[in-house]
């Protein structure tokens, strides 16, 4: 019993070695791979974090924290596309991959992506200063406050 919960301890403090189904075709890399086209809900989605940069086979960097406020007004021309901007929290949910976790997100498709909170554009419905974030350490949504600073990937609505 001692090695099942030794075990099962090592499991939760490390990183899921678990990695997305090859044969799943969910999401396709475009755009030179900085962009990747999600099939079930046809929103395409920046790669990396802002703040990071695609090298062509990674995100490298770190990627930039912001206040909700920042994160609403962010821009990019990505792909020479200024359409870019924050999701939903239903939209962001929609990324989250629950067969890994530490960052809950497919690792083939969003590399290098920090096991953290991630803004959504859903402000909370009863209190202006709170707004909705996916934790990608384990895929949970929950609502902070607008001054909290948060990574942000930004998505667009299919051409």
């Amino acid at each position: 019993m001692k090695f099942l919960i030794a075990g099962f301890a090592l499991l939760l403090a490390g990183h899921s070695v678990a990695s997305a189904d090859p044969a799943d075709t969910r999401f396709e890399a475009i755009e030179d791979g900085a962009v990747v086209l999600d099939r079930e809900t046809g929103l395409q989605w920046m790669r990396c974090s802002m703040g990071q940069k695609w090298t062509g086979t990674a995100c490298a960097g770190l990627p930039n924290r912001y206040t909700w406020d920042q994160a609403i007004n962010l821009e990019s021309d990505l792909a020479g596309n200024d359409s870019w901007r924050l999701p939903t929290v239903g939209e962001l949910q929609t990324l989250v991959e629950y067969r890994v976790f530490n960052p809950a997100i497919n690792p083939e498709a969003f590399p290098n992506t920090p096991p953290a909170n991630y803004w959504s554009s859903s402000e909370a419905a009863y209190d202006a200063f709170y707004a909705w974030s996916v934790h990608f350490a384990n895929g949970f949504s929950n609502w902070r406050h607008k001054r909290q600073r948060f990574e942000a990937r930004l998505v667009r609505d299919a051409d």
